[in-house]
């Protein structure tokens, strides 16, 4: 799908303790299922969450991005790719509005998810670049931790980047 970064060296979870020692960094990445449920339980009441952008890209479909976190703290950003016969046969999915993309897929429910790939990105990767663009110094390389849904068999990609306060306490 267009914009995954294929070129780039992707890490299977498994790989992680090699490339990243930070522990508390790691098991955010490494979080199962659902990374909404987990920031939504550690920022509490400090939860947001933005629509960044939701638009169409014409034959290669539509892309949705989001931001999560904590008060004025900026965890995560995140871009989901859906290709045009998935849209196509899913037309909901480009109009999700402030609706997580786990939670929408969880209420779907004939949806499958591969496994979770890693990689440590810089600002020629295109998500990082529009990941920077939401958190203006901050320093890349970036974690981003990328799976393919499958809804009744048509993929959408997910891209999350891990900014470097996710989990932070705000004070």
């Amino acid at each position: 799908m267009d914009g995954s970064d294929d070129g780039k060296l992707w890490l299977p979870g498994h790989a992680l303790n090699c490339y990243e020692g930070n522990p508390a960094l790691r098991d955010w990445l490494l979080t199962p299922g659902l990374l909404t449920q987990r920031i939504k339980e550690s920022a509490g009441a400090g939860y947001r969450m933005t629509l960044v952008a939701a638009r169409d890209e014409g034959a290669a479909g539509h892309v949705r991005e989001i931001e999560m976190g904590c008060d004025d703290d900026l965890w995560m950003f995140a871009q989901t790719r859906v290709p045009r016969p998935t849209l196509a046969a899913h037309p909901w999915l480009a109009t999700l509005g402030t609706t997580t993309l786990g939670e929408a897929l969880q209420a779907h429910g004939r949806v499958t998810r591969s496994d979770f790939d890693f990689a440590k990105l810089h600002d020629d990767s295109p998500v990082i670049a529009r990941a920077l663009e939401r958190a203006p110094g901050t320093p890349p390389p970036l974690w981003v931790r990328r799976s393919t849904f499958r809804v009744d068999g048509l993929p959408l990609l997910l891209q999350e980047v891990f900014l470097p306060r996710i989990g932070a306490a705000t004070g």
